[in-house]
């Protein structure tokens, strides 16, 4: 669908204010009082971030709309990742949806890094794909539509009704109006062997729920001299739907090698240092530090603690 004059005045001006402004106050309001008043938005609008990464954004799904009216996304969790890349990494971004991380890693860890993606979601691969080409196609950066699992396989995938792409999971949660495609699964520890993927710095991974199948098919991760540094989620209404909780994604790393826990207040923008989660947390995004290693990026989090 095509954005009327009006509408596209509208949007371009209320996005120029919330750009901006540096006043936090009203912008979320404003931006949403905006998008209710067009009656049809486009699947594809040109965004450009704070920090100067291009995306095309998808306004219908409401997990974009930051990125196209305030330049940037998970602004919390950004800022912590962003102190822990260096030049020349090796990081990987499982689930990487429409490559919010992936640009990241390539523009803050250069032409001298590696960064592996993986996107199962069709749809929402072809939308990585498309941040893939605004970023110019760097051939340090490997997009791939898979997911990652225990073991070969091929699995479905669902998107829900009501729900942003964020919340594809393999699980059907329960409900009977889901959107389902076939998806490809191989482990991480094949990939990295047949890729020739060398010792990695840092891992992402946000995929609903299925942490657990992709930590059993990593082992070569927790193998490294030095054990990388990641950003996981470990959410208790995505954990339970594959019958485990938070505290067995901590148990289970714990196990394989020697790592410190800190959960993300999003909020206050801080770092708890966490033993686990208690019975009745919902989880939250978790920085999983190993310890004794990478001095200098760990006191880059010490204005966070």
């Amino acid at each position: 669908m095509k954005l009327s004059r009006i509408e596209n005045i509208l949007l371009k001006t209320v996005r120029f204010y919330t750009f901006n402004t540096p006043i936090p106050k009203g912008k979320h309001r404003a931006y949403l009082l905006a998008l209710k008043f067009c009656k049809s938005l486009p699947d594809k609008m040109m965004a450009e971030t704070k920090d100067g990464r291009k995306f095309s954004v998808h306004l219908k799904t409401g997990m974009q709309t930051t990125v196209y009216f305030l330049g940037e996304y998970e602004k919390a969790l950004t800022e912590i990742v962003k102190a822990q890349l260096r030049e020349g990494d090796v990081c990987l971004d499982i689930g990487a949806n429409f490559g919010w991380y992936s640009t990241l890693f390539h523009k803050y860890c250069g032409d001298t890094a590696e960064i592996h993606s993986f996107e199962p979601v069709p749809p929402t691969f072809a939308e990585l794909a498309q941040n893939y080409e605004l970023m110019g196609k760097p051939p340090n950066v490997f997009i791939n539509n898979l997911a990652l699992g225990e073991k070969p396989d091929e699995l479905t995938i669902n998107l829900f009704e009501g729900l942003s792409t964020g919340h594809a999971s393999m699980s059907d949660q329960g409900r009977d109006d889901a959107i389902s495609y076939k998806c490809k699964v191989v482990t991480l520890d094949s990939y990295l062997e047949e890729k020739n993927v060398g010792d990695v710095n840092f891992v992402k991974v946000d995929i609903e729920g299925a942490e657990m199948m992709f930590l059993k098919g990593a082992g070569k991760l927790f193998k490294q001299k030095i054990p990388p540094i990641w950003l996981m989620e470990m959410a208790l209404q995505q954990t339970e739907n594959f019958g485990y909780l938070p505290n067995d994604l901590i148990n289970f790393m714990r196990e394989r090698a020697d790592y410190d826990f800190y959960k993300v207040d999003e909020i206050k923008n801080k770092l708890i240092k966490i033993e686990g989660f208690e019975k009745d947390d919902i989880g939250a995004n978790v920085i999983c530090f190993p310890r004794g290693f990478y001095q200098d990026r760990f006191a880059a989090l010490q204005n966070y603690l």
